[in-house]
């Protein structure tokens, strides 16, 4: 493979030292720089736009992957690898959601599955570990299954999903809507029989993931 520059954001030694190593073994000519923080990453990339990027985002100071995807979007040449300790979903939808040019491996992936992703990266190549492909595809199986399911669902069904998912009784929103309870009730098993749910609880996690109700104002 041709020269390739190196961006190790990465703070842990052991973990930079067997990136290194692979790296010159499977890339004779290369560059290797190091970043210990997120602005040591901007100014290495300044001088080194094109740059493999390998960052272990949990032990740098970043707060939020959107901090990266920015830097991507102002050095849309690089490429990035990103090292996990465990695949997150809440993690990993966002980035292959937002995040064009980035691949994910776990730390204590094989070293042939680590050499693999370092080549692909490289190389402008999608690589995801198996781990992590697992995740993004249930993730997608699951949201797609959750919007098949709310299709099912009429206008009135969705507002009573809201009310009852922030706590409201059949009672409460029977008074509310100016609806008798009976009424109230059959929606409830309705909405229940064609979401294939069993409870309240159930039923607020649907809303919450279907952005049916406001995370913040729900714990609030």
């Amino acid at each position: 493979m041709e020269e390739a520059t190196f961006i190790l954001a990465v703070n842990n030694d052991l973990i930079r030292l067997g990136l290194k190593c692979i790296i010159h073994d499977q890339i004779q000519s290369s560059a290797i720089h190091t970043a210990s923080t997120k602005l040591e990453l901007h100014s290495l990339l300044l001088s080194n736009s094109d740059a493999v990027v390998i960052l272990d985002f949990d032990s740098l100071d970043i707060d939020h992957l959107d901090e990266v995807a920015a830097l991507s979007g102002v050095f849309p040449q690089s490429n990035w690898l990103f090292l996990g300790d465990n695949p997150d979903e809440t993690f990993l939808m966002p980035l292959t959601a937002s995040f064009g040019k980035a691949n994910y491996i776990l730390k204590t992936n094989e070293s042939d599955v680590i050499t693999t992703a370092i080549l692909a990266t490289a190389t402008g190549k999608k690589f995801y570990c198996s781990e992590a492909l697992q995740i993004i595809m249930d993730g997608h199986n699951r949201k797609k299954e959750n919007s098949t399911k709310r299709n099912l669902l009429t206008t009135t069904e969705l507002e009573l999903i809201q009310l009852l998912a922030q706590g409201k009784t059949a009672k409460e929103i029977a008074e509310l809507r100016c609806l008798s309870h009976h009424t109230i009730n059959t929606h409830r098993k309705n909405i229940f029989r064609k979401l294939d749910l069993n409870n309240v609880q159930e039923l607020t996690k649907f809303a919450l993931k279907n952005g049916l109700i406001d995370l913040t104002e729900y714990y609030i």
